[in-house]
């Protein structure tokens, strides 16, 4: 159960449910049955501590694997899009992006019977020249996203963007968007800190992530965790025999033989919920202070 589900902020931890030889190395592979095993130990360890996520899932892996959104669905978990083939956005024009989005949201809807309201865009692909983007979104009837990363780095990301939620305007109605976290620190001017996941949360020591947590709760900022199923397999690497370079199988490996230890203390000490749980208590925090 969760140790601490009195705090006053509510996290989210979110998973985006691909398979890291096609979405990392080779978008024309297909998909293989690992990642479904992967999932599974996701879903295994938030079920240990009573927590409900956010999956964004890749249309690809929903198209070979209806029975895993099945599956996460009916363990009262949120299945949303992550697009169809893991291409970057900043890859493709408006009409192939909404024809990914369409194809992935009718997907997954057939299983479920749900809407699928929310998206992540692979390799947080969103940046200040592909925010077309979030028009095409609602015309697909995404309401909310989290694919912006609020920190410029070498591949991603746009500089200076809200750290918590905002709101996003477009000729076809309004996107709300939760980025993942980073950490804002005062060192030599404002520097932000990426924290929320991926190889910096793997590396990072669970006692600078707790510290994280502590500051973002001072702020009335969720901590937004994402991850994918293969950072929960540090055999994974191994057991793929095709050829890759030593220094991706480094950068994706790396950290992955402590991560589930970090993401157990956290699930366990911390309030954990899905996005939209999380962004429905932070709209009608944001409406009470409209009115006061």
């Amino acid at each position: 159960m969760i140790g601490n589900a009195g705090l006053k902020t509510l996290h989210v931890f979110s998973i985006d449910v691909e398979d890291w030889y096609q979405s990392s190395f080779d978008h024309g592979a297909d998909i293989s049955d690992v990642c479904v095993n992967n999932t599974r130990k996701v879903l295994g360890v938030l079920g240990q501590h009573g927590v409900k996520g956010t999956f964004f899932m890749q249309g690809m892996v929903a198209s070979k694997f209806p029975d895993l959104v099945r599956e996460i669905d009916s363990l009262g978990h949120e299945v949303q899009s992550h697009g169809y083939s893991h291409r970057p956005i900043n890859s493709m024009t408006p009409a192939e992006f909404k024809a990914e989005l369409t194809k992935t949201s009718r997907l997954i809807e057939d299983v479920t019977g749900k809407p699928v309201t929310g998206f992540r865009a692979p390799d947080f692909s969103i940046d200040s020249g592909t925010f077309w983007a979030f028009d095409v979104m609602r015309e697909c009837g995404i309401l909310y996203d989290s694919s912006i990363f609020p920190l410029k780095t070498r591949r991603y990301g746009v500089s200076g963007f809200a750290k918590g939620y905002s709101v996003i305007n477009t000729p076809s109605g309004t996107v709300d968007e939760l980025p993942v976290s980073v950490l804002e620190l005062n060192w030599a001017g404002r520097l932000r800190f990426p924290v929320g996941g991926g190889g910096y949360f793997r590396l990072l020591p669970l006692w600078f992530l707790n510290y994280c947590v502590e500051r973002l709760d001072e702020e009335a900022l969720p901590f937004v965790i994402y991850c994918h199923p293969y950072e929960f397999n540090p055999e994974e690497l191994r057991m793929i025999m095709r050829r890759i370079p030593l220094t991706r199988r480094l950068h994706q490996g790396l950290g992955r033989g402590n991560f589930q230890k970090k993401v157990s203390h956290l699930l366990s000490t911390r309030a954990f919920g899905t996005m939209s749980s999380v962004l429905a208590g932070l709209k009608n925090n944001r409406g009470k202070k409209a009115c006061a």
